[in-house]
């Protein structure tokens, strides 16, 4: 059964996910990271909201990402936050492109990837634009907008 969900792109959505994940709402209870846990993401998120905190991107990053190609549900569920980051934190936009490139390959978790086209679409948009100004992280920021693309 599929659920109609507003919003600016009226995105369709799987109603057996939508409690699980999607671009506004998300269960951390479920979402483990890369550590294993389910409680340091959302507060390391909102430490990252509130101020440019190194210590806290660096544990972020470490709960994101394992070992190159691994993601945890965490990972996908901590996009919308750091592509609204984006636009003004070079760490979000590289964090965010970093498990887009990840996600791109096998990781068992496309549910979770699907209930955020919406914000796929905007990272993407958001990753052109920012190439457009030919930045010095142009090569990182082109492997993303490649992964937003696959």
């Amino acid at each position: 059964m599929t659920t109609y969900f507003g919003g600016s792109f009226g995105a369709r959505v799987d109603s057996r996910l939508a409690g699980l994940f999607n671009a506004w709402v998300v269960n951390w209870a479920q979402m483990y990271d890369c550590r294993l846990g389910v409680d340091r993401v959302p507060e390391l998120l909102a430490l990252v909201e509130r101020e440019d905190d190194a210590e806290a991107w660096t544990e972020l990053g470490y709960r994101l990402i394992l070992e190159h190609d691994l993601l945890s549900p965490a990972s996908l569920a901590a996009l919308p936050r750091l592509v609204r980051l984006a636009a003004g934190s070079t760490k979000a936009r590289h964090l965010a492109g970093a498990i887009m490139e990840r996600a791109a390959s096998h990781h068992d978790r496309d549910e979770l990837l699907a209930g955020s086209a919406e914000v796929i679409v905007e990272f993407g948009a958001l990753l052109d634009r920012h190439l457009q100004s030919r930045p010095a992280d142009y090569l990182l920021t082109f492997r993303a907008l490649l992964a937003v693309q696959e």
